[in-house]
């Protein structure tokens, strides 16, 4: 399944020039995304409570799953530009109703939806992304896209904690569907006359069984997991604990989770060039799991009321995540086409596992043992992904 030079792949100027594009999109379309995924927790207990935030996460990542597994049925309907676009207007609409609602149905049908197509979306971006890629260099390509993505998330929360200073939940919501619109219309302008072929029809099951049986892919399809049972357990539960039980103001967390989130925007490119140039994926990987691993574990164990202490364990928990997560997408995308989508559908879809999962072991761990062991119990888990890290083979 080494990925191969597709005969379909534009000219090298021109494929620049489209990444380039990508990177604006992917920045705007994360600045929408990231200036709610912090809120959603405590948009959503104001309907269900927070116990019971969690099942709504599990509810529509497992919604998410689903739909994944048959996201490329709908691309070869519709074809990729348009499937895309179809997205794009029922996220803008999920993300209006969010804003206007104040009763829980809605709010709620609203939320699972908003999910669904935002994963999505995302999808289409890996898919025109990986297109206009070239292998040797694949580390900087998605270090350059995803540190742009990154840079929206370190800008964001600052703007969500000083927006709700002012503002509600409901006013961020429909800043967010205004910049997914944007978002729409410049795809729809610059890529409605791109074509992008129709993928081979998708089986689960085999699919499933090539990754089992492919030494090369298994390992890094758990600690993909990993990761997103990581952020998981952080977005949807740190706010709460630093806000409700920590005592911190929404725009003290919005400091913190900005200078936590620099780090990606630090690490991300280097750590690409260095897997592209000289190490590989496997060390920086381990690395970045043992940092992330311990630091989650010391984040639930902490015993301070210190702004600064807080601050400083979250920027570690950030540091090892901006490692393993530009390693596991440059380690993955060197080893697949943009025609394996059965296998890119299936390495994004561990991330709504992983938010079917860590809600229900937080529930759980909720009812017999105290808020802070949910990051506990994330940081164990983490850190069984160094026996995976350490059967990973170097591309380089």
């Amino acid at each position: 399944m080494q990925k191969s030079q597709s005969k379909n792949q534009p000219p090298q100027k021109q494929a620049k020039s489209h990444l380039k594009l990508f990177v604006v999109f992917g920045f705007v379309l994360a600045v929408a995304n990231a200036l709610s995924a912090y809120v959603h927790s405590s948009y959503l207990s104001q309907f269900v409570g927070e116990k019971n935030v969690g099942f709504v996460f599990t509810v529509a990542h497992f919604l998410v799953f689903l739909m994944i597994l048959n996201y490329t049925k709908f691309i070869n309907w519709l074809k990729i530009f348009k499937a895309s676009i179809a997205v794009f207007l029922a996220m803008i609409v999920c993300l209006i109703s969010l804003g206007l609602s104040n009763s829980i149905a809605p709010a709620i049908i609203s939320f699972l939806a908003y999910v669904v197509f935002l994963n999505l979306v995302w999808i289409s971006f890996d898919i025109y992304v990986e297109h206009f890629s070239r292998d040797e260099i694949t580390g900087r390509i998605r270090g350059t896209y995803m540190t742009g993505l990154h840079i929206a998330w370190f800008l964001s929360p600052l703007a969500t904690g000083q927006i709700l200073k002012k503002f509600n939940y409901s006013f961020l919501y429909l800043i967010a569907s205004v910049l997914v619109f944007l978002v729409m219309i410049g795809f729809y302008v610059k890529f409605k006359d791109l074509k992008v072929n129709h993928f081979p029809k998708p089986h689960f099951l085999r699919a499933i069984k090539k990754i089992y049986k492919n030494n090369l892919l298994n390992g890094i399809f758990i600690i993909a997991f990993l990761l997103h049972a990581f952020y998981c357990a952080f977005i949807v539960y740190a706010p709460i604990y630093l806000t409700k039980y920590l005592g911190f103001q929404w725009h003290q967390v919005g400091i913190m989770f900005t200078v936590m989130l620099s780090t990606f925007v630090l690490f991300t490119y280097p750590a690409g060039w260095l897997a592209d140039k000289y190490l590989g994926e496997k060390e920086l990987l381990t690395i970045g799991i043992f940092i992330m691993g311990v630091s989650a574990i010391v984040f639930g164990l902490a015993d301070s009321t210190s702004f600064w202490v807080w601050l400083i364990i979250l920027v570690c928990t950030r540091i090892g995540a901006s490692l393993v997560e530009i390693m596991r997408d440059t380690y993955f995308f060197k080893r697949v086409d943009v025609k394996d989508i059965h296998i890119i559908n299936l390495f994004r879809n561990t991330g709504p596992l992983a938010y079917v999962i860590t809600p229900l072991l937080a529930t759980l761990v909720l009812h017999f043992f105290g808020f802070q062991y949910i990051f506990v119990l994330a940081g164990v888990l983490v850190l069984t992904g160094l026996w995976f890290s350490a059967r990973i083979k170097d591309t380089l």
